[in-house]
């Protein structure tokens, strides 16, 4: 063989070798994924001052505060959000409040006095590493 055909041979040689050498040490997929999970956060229970009926908490028409309580771990900040019911309405959500100090639990209490509602609670836990975000919906009507 003459040296023009050993030329493409050594160009794809270098080029394999090249692309199956790497510069980034092997990282462990396992790991990063069990670390982007661990910071992300996690409501684990909400409670109100009503009882829940088949899957909507019962407010009774007379009542003046709906408290929430809520469980929740790897989180900063909460919101809590009221959205009236129906498609599309996440635009006339109204903020009803927010806590930012775990030490004392998540709660808010929401002042429904002369109120009807019909609602979705939407409790949105921002994560503690700023980027993460977790809701949960609670269904609110009046009886």
């Amino acid at each position: 063989m003459t040296n023009r055909a050993y030329l493409p041979l050594l160009l794809l040689l270098f080029l394999l070798l090249t692309a199956c050498a790497s510069e980034v040490p092997a990282e462990n997929h396992d790991t990063e994924v069990m670390l982007r999970n661990e910071a992300l956060p996690i409501i684990t229970n909400v409670k109100t001052n009503f009882p829940k009926k088949e899957g909507w908490i019962i407010v009774p028409t007379d009542s003046t505060e709906l408290n929430v309580t809520v469980e929740a771990t790897n989180a900063e900040t909460l919101l809590f959000w009221a959205v009236p019911t129906g498609t599309e309405t996440w635009g006339e959500r109204e903020l009803i409040g927010y806590d930012t100090n775990e030490d004392d639990g998540w709660k808010i209490t929401w002042d429904i006095a002369g109120k009807s509602v019909h609602h979705h609670v939407i409790v949105q836990a921002l994560g503690s590493d700023g980027k993460t975000i977790t809701d949960e919906t609670l269904n609110i009507t009046n009886e």
